[in-house]
């Protein structure tokens, strides 16, 4: 298994407030983003108890295979020690923070996720969206209010409906059967707020070295409107013998 991960501030704002985990494991690898909710109060302080939280919740899970338990419960704890932490200072008073997790072996994918970072599967050059933002747009397309070529530019697109810091918990969470050569790719949403699917698809394509740069840095040329993060992995290709390598 092959593995991809930058982070950058972007071209607009001061300072990062997203955070990310890649963890290999023996038996396969952890990924996670996570983006402080905008308007809050120290989000970089939130996103990075996320991704600490989910660290520290998944490694005593490392010789098992993939599964959303241990991920919606280091999801559920990350809240609980946000929700914590705001009471300590009233600068991180309201602060929250997206994710999105997923953890990978050669044949076996299980995520969990809340808010709008997202989780891509890049299969024999089709890229398919796994997760659904949590977002007043995509709640509309959803209920069929609005149709879905509007749900990427409704007003509301970044408007969250749920997040990390918010009560009652809740997460989305599911598992995929991979395939040799599949890339898993999350981002938190200055990527995709930049550039589109298609030019997303198009950087994968052009090979899987250095993915994540390639795509901070076409977000990067296309104005960097926000904080972009991407953490990618990509499972083992068939050899000529049609072997996974």
């Amino acid at each position: 298994m092959e593995f991809s991960a930058a982070s950058d501030p972007g071209r607009v704002r001061s300072h990062n407030e997203d955070s990310f985990a890649l963890v290999p494991f023996s038996s396969g690898v952890l990924l996670a983003v996570a983006d402080g909710v905008s308007g809050s109060q120290a989000g970089e302080v939130a996103s990075a108890i996320a991704t600490r939280t989910f660290r520290e919740c998944l490694e005593p899970h490392q010789r098992e295979a993939p599964e959303t338990g241990p991920l919606r419960d280091a999801l559920e704890a990350a809240n609980e020690r946000i929700l914590t932490a705001r009471q300590e200072s009233t600068r991180q008073a309201g602060m929250g923070t997206t994710m999105t997790c997923a953890w990978l072996s050669e044949q076996r994918l299980a995520f969990a996720h809340v808010g709008d970072s997202r989780l891509y599967l890049l299969r024999r050059g089709e890229l398919t969206c796994v997760t659904h933002d949590h977002s007043v747009a995509q709640e509309l397309m959803r209920q069929g209010t609005i149709p879905p070529s509007e749900a990427e530019r409704h007003p509301q697109k970044h408007v969250l409906t749920r997040w990390l810091g918010f009560e009652p918990f809740a997460c989305d969470e599911g598992t995929l059967e991979l395939e040799p050569g599949d890339v898993v790719l999350l981002c938190t949403d200055g990527l995709v707020s930049a550039i589109t699917e298609a030019e997303v698809a198009r950087e994968m394509r052009d090979g899987f070295a250095g993915v994540a740069l390639r795509l901070v840095e076409a977000a990067n040329r296309a104005g960097g409107p926000d904080n972009i993060t991407v953490v990618a992995a990509r499972t083992a290709p068939l050899d000529e013998r049609g072997e996974q390598q």
